[in-house]
């Protein structure tokens, strides 16, 4: 098992004549480099992740552990690791060393979270750290940025909770080790509150958003003798993961979404083989005339569910299945009686009209001032801010799946 021990710090709460309280003993950080030390972390990550106050799917043990087998390609392990006296981690900076797939950024070597870009990649990504001793432990932990910086170009951490209580340290250790350290790209992510009811929740709209979805679903029921279930109840996992995937790609030209990918399916067939009998992920179904003609697809944390990928039948878009399964997932989230129902980022406009509320990633990026590639591409980029841009291009996310094909900007490289 290879890590490197890099400092140790004595932490004391109160002075000797305080009231009796513990003593904390000595935190030394290492950086985990290979998977027998990533596996060793296994025991302790979730136990650290249930403690978050930005707990989410996306850093949970199962996510990290089988994107690494599944997506990694040439990416390496440099996770920060925060141990008491007794070798007992405290805190996790979940890292890798990897290069982006894009043609711009494919030449630096780029320090970010373990499975923070690539193929499923995660889309709430933070710093492993118990709520509540943020400001004791994340700046210890941030060290391991300082000692990582002769081997990377840039630090690129996609996808960090606005409200995360790490932010301020990460921008801190970042200004303090690195060049052009800052925020890159806002990303709004919109959710719903959810209320007691369907009933209450239809409320909130107007009659004629009322009248159509309730027409939709008249004519699903009536019409093609249509019904709601889930994977598991009439459908194998395994046969609702393979249908899903067929319903998914209808949506997309070929390359646009990356879940389809071999790579990302084989990562998320794993992860439903795990999640759904747990009841972590969730996927509602809508079967019509006898063949399913709708999928969601999305996971549990806390009291809040994640809308990661859907997919339905074009030749019923009379009948809208894409909103009515979404509708089944909300009811069925308020049945549940979550908080949350969060759509992940994407700024769509149908988003909008489902939900009422936003809350945004961030995507912070730094510079080694000492690495001729980090700075030639931060020159070049300085430049062609300054040309005339073109708003024509689009990315598509791939979590999302879009009602009305709306464009979302590229955001910045």
């Amino acid at each position: 098992m290879t890590t490197t021990t890099i400092l140790s710090s004595q932490v004391r709460r109160g002075a000797a004549n305080a009231d009796p309280a513990p003593r904390r003993s000595a935190l030394t950080l290492d950086i985990v480099r290979d998977e027998a030390g990533f596996k060793a972390l296994q025991p302790f990550w979730d136990v650290l992740v249930e403690k978050m106050e930005t707990r989410s799917p996306f850093v949970r043990w199962d996510w990290m552990s089988l994107w690494w087998e599944e997506c990694r390609k040439e990416a390496r392990l440099v996770i920060g690791v925060l141990r008491d006296a007794e070798g007992v981690p405290q805190a996790i900076a979940p890292l890798m060393l990897a290069s982006e797939p894009d043609s711009v950024r494919k030449h630096l070597v780029t320090l970010t979270f373990l499975a923070g870009f690539g193929e499923a990649h995660g889309e709430r990504m933070d710093l492993i750290v118990p709520a509540g001793r943020e400001d004791e432990l994340t700046p210890q932990l941030c060290r391991v940025f300082k000692v990582l910086q002769p081997e990377c170009d840039n630090v690129r951490l996609n996808h960090l909770p606005e409200e995360s209580p790490n932010r301020p340290h990460l921008l801190n250790v970042l200004r303090e080790a690195f060049s052009h350290a800052g925020v890159l790209n806002r990303l709004v992510c919109r959710f719903i509150h959810l209320p007691a009811s369907w009933e209450d929740y239809e409320a909130r709209h107007s009659s004629k958003w009322r009248n159509l979805l309730r027409r939709v679903r008249r004519a699903f029921t009536a019409e093609h003798a249509g019904i709601a279930t889930q994977a598991g109840e009439r459908m194998t996992i395994a046969e609702t993961m393979k249908e899903f995937r067929v319903l998914h790609a209808m949506q997309w030209a070929d390359g646009i979404s990356s879940f389809t990918t071999e790579a990302s399916w084989r990562f998320h067939q794993r992860l439903a083989a795990r999640w759904l009998p747990q009841q972590r992920a969730w996927v509602p179904l809508l079967e019509a005339d006898g063949k399913l003609v709708a999928a969601l697809y999305g996971f549990f944390e806390r009291e809040e569910f994640f809308q990661y990928q859907t997919g339905w039948d074009w030749s019923l878009a009379k009948i809208s299945p894409g909103r009515l399964v979404t509708r089944w997932a909300i009811d069925g989230c308020i049945q549940r009686g979550l908080q949350v129902y969060d759509m992940l980022p994407c700024d769509y406009e149908y988003k909008r009209q489902w939900c009422d509320g936003a809350r945004l990633l961030l995507d912070l990026e730094a510079f080694n001032p000492a690495s001729w590639r980090a700075t030639a591409f931060h020159a070049l980029r300085t430049v062609r801010r300054w040309l005339p841009r073109s708003t024509s291009q689009v990315v598509i996310s791939s979590n999302d799946s879009p009602e009305g094909n709306d464009p979302v900007l590229r955001p910045a490289a």
